[in-house]
């Protein structure tokens, strides 16, 4: 009976060593961390492009599940099942904010992006493996004042003004020219 006991844990002992063995790659990279927040003005809509990445040795290709759990007010996903190759670090998770034009200026959202690795389930079902949550703060800017360019009728009308004096300047000086040198040649005569 002891030894049936110390078999049974040896052996829970190998499994859960060979089942430590295996690492997971999975990750998730984001241009936006606290310090370095999204910035966006009110009433503007904008793409937040998070990244998915499989690396290491003996991985093979996996499915995640994305979900946003905080920050659903204002950002959304453009699919929630992404299905990331194996040694790659380049798909790419879209999460579309949209700030209420009425959102006072300096205010901050946070959006939390949960990630969990989908395994094949038993008899047609969906098991959920490793999972990982990202937060990013979303910050609310003053949009700047941009100056109109002038049209380009007015800036060819200048243009033709500019020709013109030259042109005015040139003739002025070859007739100063041609007037001196009849001076000169009848004072010579």
């Amino acid at each position: 009976m002891k030894n049936k006991k110390i078999f049974g844990m040896g052996m829970i002992l190998v499994m859960a060593i060979l089942a430590a063995s295996t690492a997971l790659a999975f990750g998730v990279s984001s241009p936006y961390w606290e310090g370095n927040p999204l910035t966006i003005y009110p009433g503007e809509t904008k793409t937040a492009q998070l990244g998915y990445q499989n690396m290491g040795e003996n991985v093979e290709d996996l499915t995640v599940r994305a979900e946003i759990t905080k920050g659903g007010e204002i950002a959304s996903l453009s699919q929630q099942d992404y299905v990331v190759a194996a040694n790659t670090r380049d798909t790419q998770v879209n999460i579309v904010v949209s700030i209420p034009a009425s959102a006072e200026i300096g205010t901050e959202y946070k959006v939390t992006l949960t990630s969990k690795t989908v395994t094949p389930g038993t008899a047609g079902g969906i098991g959920l493996g490793v999972g990982m949550d990202t937060t990013f703060d979303i910050l609310v800017i003053e949009k700047p004042v941009v100056q109109e360019a002038l049209p380009e009728e007015v800036a060819g009308v200048s243009n033709i003004i500019i020709f013109v004096l030259l042109a005015l300047i040139i003739l002025a000086i070859i007739l100063l020219v041609v007037i001196q040198a009849r001076k000169k040649s009848k004072k010579n005569k």
